[in-house]
């Protein structure tokens, strides 16, 4: 009896080491985060506030346009305010197979420069995002485990660890909270590559909205430097048959006004 004992116990731990005992598995979980539906277009206009590590805060005013294009979405963002930042605009667009291409308009400039790969580990418009994080990661960039399961804000969640393969990821590993009714991440460590836990992104209020999940009040703290960038969505609209134009270079260049 005490052979047998040990012989289940360790066959738990190996089950729960590899993510078995779960309803989903972690890949599954990854693809059902990637697939949810969020409108075939979306429109948010967003406050967003700078907060350094004595609580002084500067805000922001954006709109994002979201669109799926058959299953690749495209991400329009510009700047309202304040005046040093108006106008500074953003696209993002995914492709099938290879990283998203991104594009930063600065008016300053009065044009639109790529943003590169080995520039995606940099902040964006000094937010506490990179421009890694704006990016919609595809599910096989990494292998997906579950590791748990733990309330967080009311709801229940799976706690999902994903590890990047190598040369895709400035993090080492990231531990997500993801609702198992919405399938929302709602929270997320990302570590770096020693291994430490470096930032941490939160949700602290989501709504139904056109029977959507949608995110209303978020933050994204970068522990290293004691900062964060929290996003409350003012307004947010789904399927209002946003043109394609709109999430072009062309149009960024020439509507940043």
């Amino acid at each position: 009896m005490k052979r047998m004992s040990i012989v289940l116990l360790l066959t738990s731990i190996f089950m729960l080491s590899q993510g078995i005992g779960f309803a989903i598995t972690g890949q599954e979980l990854a693809q059902k985060v990637y697939n949810r539906y969020d409108g075939d277009d979306a429109y948010y206009k967003i406050e967003m506030s700078l907060i350094d590590r004595r609580g002084k805060e500067r805000r922001r005013e954006m709109e994002i346009f979201v669109k799926d294009f058959s299953g690749l979405d495209k991400t329009y963002i510009k700047f309202l305010s304040p005046n040093d930042i108006k106008g500074t605009s953003f696209l993002s667009v995914e492709r099938i197979d290879k990283d998203d291409l991104q594009y930063l308009f600065l008016p300053d400039l009065g044009r639109a420069r790529r943003i590169v790969s080995s520039q995606k580990r940099n902040r964006f418009v000094n937010t506490d995002y990179t421009y890694e994080d704006m990016e919609r990661r595809k599910p096989d960039k990494d292998e997906h485990k579950i590791i748990g399961e733990e309330e967080f804000i009311g709801r229940d969640c799976y706690k999902l660890e994903s590890l990047p393969k190598k040369g895709t990821s400035q993090y080492s590993k990231r531990i997500s909270w993801v609702d198992k009714e919405s399938f929302l991440i709602l929270k997320t460590d990302f570590y770096d590559r020693k291994g430490k836990l470096i930032k941490r992104f939160w949700v602290d209020k989501v709504s139904e909205i056109d029977g959507i999940w949608t995110v209303m009040d978020s933050t994204m703290h970068d522990l290293k430097r004691s900062h964060k960038t929290r996003m409350v969505v003012k307004e947010v609209k789904y399927n209002q048959g946003l043109s394609e134009e709109m999430f072009s270079v062309r149009y960024m260049e020439r509507h940043w006004r």
